[in-house]
Formats: structure tokens, sequence, C-alpha cells
């Protein structure tokens, strides 16, 4: 599959190797899908969204109340992630995994409650997240590519929002 698959890309009008890193993608993408034309149905793009607690050591030139007020941002469309989305035809979802304050679900009803904390703990002094913490932060990842994968989406990809990331 992989030969023929570069055969094609390579033989589409345009200079071999023109389009640069859109060639290895779309080499990947349709490795990926066993096809030698690959498709993006429901594209998904979950952001998540966590304050970390080495953040109040001054690490970050901006507070975490950064985070909050992106986030915010993020759920009215007001982002350059939202710019993008809008622009590829990608489904948004903007997910509280640990930030250091409490949405309204009526004000700001764009953003998914999956909150494990308000922040984490600073790891210049002990874990930031204990196993437990680390494994619930796991299965909500894994939850919500399951739903994306529910609603028809077979191209999934992530981001995140956090002061002291």
């Amino acid at each position: 599959m992989r030969n023929l698959l570069q055969h094609k890309i390579d033989n589409l009008n345009k200079p071999k190797g023109s389009l640069g890193r859109l060639e290895s993608l779309a080499l990947q993408v349709g490795l990926i899908q066993q096809t030698l034309t690959p498709t993006l149905n429901h594209p998904c793009h979950i952001l998540f969204g966590a304050d970390h607690g080495i953040e109040r050591e001054g690490v970050s030139v901006s507070p975490r109340e950064v985070t909050w007020q992106q986030m915010i941002n993020f759920g009215r469309g007001g982002g350059g992630v939202n710019m993008f989305c809008r622009q590829h035809g990608f489904k948004l979802r903007v997910v509280d995994v640990g930030v250091d304050y409490d949405f309204s679900p009526s004000e700001h009803p764009h953003i998914i409650d999956r909150k494990i904390g308000y922040g984490t703990r600073n790891f210049l002094y002990e874990p930031a997240m204990t196993a437990d913490e680390y494994e619930r932060a796991i299965r909500i990842g894994a939850d919500l590519v399951d739903e994306c994968y529910k609603e028809g989406c077979n191209v999934i990809c992530f981001g995140e929002m956090g002061i002291g990331n």
C-alpha cells in the first residue's frame, strides 16, 4: 500500500515533493485508512484545558486567570483554534479537565465539564497528579475519542490550553 500511495502522490499534477509536509501527511492518512483515496469524515479537534501547579513559581508571563478567560473565548468561537476548525470543517470540543475556575453550564454551554481538579500540584515539590488522577485523565480522553468516533469521525486532533504548560 505504501508504494502505491507514494506513487499516486508523486504523480499528481505538481512537481514531486512540492507540497512538503502535506505529502507526508497524505501518505500517513492513506496508510491509516488503507486506501488510495482517503477521506476525512466528521473531523474533530478536542482542546483540553487545565492549569499547572508549576505556574505558582512565576514561570509564565501570564497568570493562571488567562486559562479560564481563553477557555471562555474558545467556547464562544473567538480563538485562533476556532477559526482553523471552521475553515477546515472540524468540530471543536472545549474540555475543562483541570481549570482553576468553575464554568457555569448555563453561561458556558460549549465547555465540556470533565474536571479532575482545579489545576495540578506543583511538580517542583510533589507529583503533579496522583496515579488515580492520571488514569482519570487518560480515560476522559479515550471516552471523548469514542464519542467522536460514534458520530462518524475518522480523523481527530488534540490541543491544550493552560498557563504553566
